[in-house]
């Protein structure tokens, strides 16, 4: 599972494809076992591990707070750093569009083990019903890896946010992050689930405490993942969030040309070419003629048609460009045969070569 229908890294716009994607792990039964359940929160893990790696599902009902707080405290970054205790730094790279940025975030780890850092991109939706929020790791020139940190991952990470029934507001969680470095998977897999329901309690603490907090600050309407008209015009590109380092993508399939007339170089052209040349030319055109469709009424086993013809023309005159190499070398030889016995070993091993053969 990548993050959501995101390649690893992949920095772009969100659509609801991403949300879906969310949404399904969430109301999924099979595949999860409930790990705890207490005070309202419920924890699962994935059953299959995926690169050894699990992923953590969690869903609670808060009956005191209403779906916009904790919609809220999960955005605002200035009140991130009043009940987030493990924020160390947070920086905003800036925003993709109004829906989507690009940020930084650190954190504290417990001794020993060395503190994180992560490049986030979040998306966001809002359809009044429901509030949902992703975010996956991505790469941004401005954030290399920083001296005392270990830059982990977050491989999907998304929160779900609606209305509980009667009062109160219904919170689903989904995380599975690699934290790197050099923790086994099982240990990475128990302390996930294990800080997940803490997680919880504090979003649960900080939302009910949010609307006065707010209240009390210099700008209490600045939201802009509410309100889009509030957001920094500034965009980031996305070709800042491309990794150099990152091993190049895929190509793509060449595509069916069986059916599409080629350029082929004329006869008089191809002699011109090296044996080489025409070895790569032969095998170029080999390859289209395994695309043909056979007729049906002909020997399967034997090829037909005007590729092959060509291929069998290539490859008649290579040999004939190799008899021809042959016999030039056997002409020189013998004018100066027998000078030294050097000569002779140096005779064969050219007419090895002329065939294609190396010693």
């Amino acid at each position: 599972m990548g993050a959501a229908g995101w390649a690893r890294g992949e920095a772009r716009v969100a659509d609801d494809s991403d949300f879906e994607t969310l949404k399904s792990l969430l109301a999924s039964d099979r595949g999860w076992t409930l790990e705890y359940e207490r005070d309202g929160v419920k924890v699962w893990v994935e059953d299959a591990a995926h690169g050894a790696l699990r992923t953590v599902k969690v869903v609670a009902e808060f009956g005191d707070v209403e779906p916009d707080a904790l919609y809220d405290v999960l955005h605002d970054p200035e009140y991130r750093s009043v009940w987030d205790t493990h924020m160390l730094a947070a920086e905003d790279a800036g925003h993709i569009n109004v829906n989507n940025d690009v940020g930084y975030y650190a954190m504290s780890c417990p001794a020993p083990l060395k503190n994180r850092d992560f490049v986030l991109q979040r998306s966001w939706l809002d359809t009044g019903d429901e509030k949902m929020i992703l975010n996956h790791s991505v790469y941004h020139k401005d954030f290399p890896p920083r001296k005392g940190f270990v830059r982990a991952l977050s491989l999907l990470t998304g929160f779900v946010v609606r209305s509980r029934e009667g009062v109160g507001s219904w919170l689903g969680y989904v995380s599975r992050s690699d934290p790197r470095g050099a923790l086994p998977a099982w240990l990475v897999n128990r302390v996930t689930a294990q800080l997940a329901p803490r997680l919880v309690q504090q979003l649960h603490a900080a939302a009910r405490r949010y609307p006065g907090w707010k209240a009390l600050t210099d700008y209490p309407y600045h939201k802009p993942w509410r309100h889009p008209e509030q957001v920094p015009p500034y965009r980031i590109s996305l070709d800042d969030c491309v990794d150099p380092d990152a091993p190049p993508p895929p190509e793509n399939p060449k595509p069916d040309t069986s059916k599409t007339k080629l350029d082929v170089p004329q006869h008089s052209e191809a002699e011109s070419h090296s044996i080489e040349d025409l070895g790569d030319l032969s095998s170029e055109f080999s390859v289209e003629v395994e695309e043909d469709v056979p007729d049906p009424a002909q020997d399967p086993t034997k090829k037909k048609g005007k590729f092959y013809r060509l291929v069998k023309t290539m490859k008649n005159r290579r040999k004939s460009v190799q008899v021809a190499k042959s016999a030039d070398s056997l002409t020189e030889a013998k004018s100066e045969e027998k000078q030294e016995k050097k000569k002779t070993f140096k005779f064969h091993r050219r007419f090895s070569l002329s065939r294609g053969r190396e010693d």
